[in-house]
């Protein structure tokens, strides 16, 4: 066997590793890149599940702000109201009367499926966009049919009369929150994905309370 153990192949011999005090072995070399190869597998996945919680942290923060956004919006909209408060509505739109210019008139609100959110129109005016990226709103009212001042059932429609009053009114909102194709291809089951487009839907409910009501 030659000085220095290196690696030595006999004639008609199988190959042998030999120890050796300037070098590694060839056993030495295969288990150290092996080594380095489960090495190299531990951070790429480490990567890829760094990615992944990146993703779901995004879109978690984007539905949290986008809830809290929808809701504050519509609850500061509907304050004060004035006259006969809320006059009708259904599960997609709701009719109530503002201030406006000093004047108390109709202000109609409803759901616009074509354009993904919500539109606010004035008598005698143009709807306009209101509130974006709401792909579907349900409505119900909680209505008092016998004057006791507590809500008797939950009604998918409501008109004004003298027979029943509206306590509160319950909003479904369906948002639209953008979101990584990469997310979707995880294939995470907590998340509603349009079948169309590249959204996650996620639902947002709350209760509108009217003021006064039993004053």
């Amino acid at each position: 066997m030659p000085d220095g153990g290196r690696v030595c192949v006999h004639k008609n011999g199988p190959l042998m590793a030999s120890d050796s005090l300037y070098g590694f072995t060839l056993l030495e070399m295969v288990l150290s890149l092996a080594f380095a190869g489960l090495i190299m597998v531990a951070i790429m996945a480490s990567l890829v599940q760094f990615n992944e919680h990146k993703l779901l942290a995004q879109v978690v923060v984007k539905a949290q702000s986008q809830s809290q956004l929808a809701v504050a919006q519509l609850l500061n909209d509907w304050r004060h109201l004035c006259g006969a408060g809320v006059t009708h509505g259904n599960d997609q739109k709701i009719t109530l009367m503002r201030s406006y210019q000093g004047r108390c008139v109709h202000y109609e609100y409803a759901h616009n499926a074509r354009a993904h959110g919500l539109t606010r129109r004035r008598h005698g005016g143009r709807s306009s966009g209101f509130l974006a990226n709401i792909e579907a709103m349900d409505l119900s009212f909680g209505i008092d049919s016998d004057q006791d001042c507590q809500i008797d059932q939950w009604r998918p429609s409501y008109q004004i009369n003298g027979l029943v009053k509206l306590h509160q009114v319950r909003v479904s909102l369906q948002l639209r929150l953008g979101a990584s194709r990469q997310l979707r291809a995880l294939g995470k089951s907590q998340w509603e994905w349009h079948g169309e487009d590249e959204v996650v839907l996620h639902r947002v409910m709350f209760i509108w309370r009217l003021d006064h009501v039993c004053a």
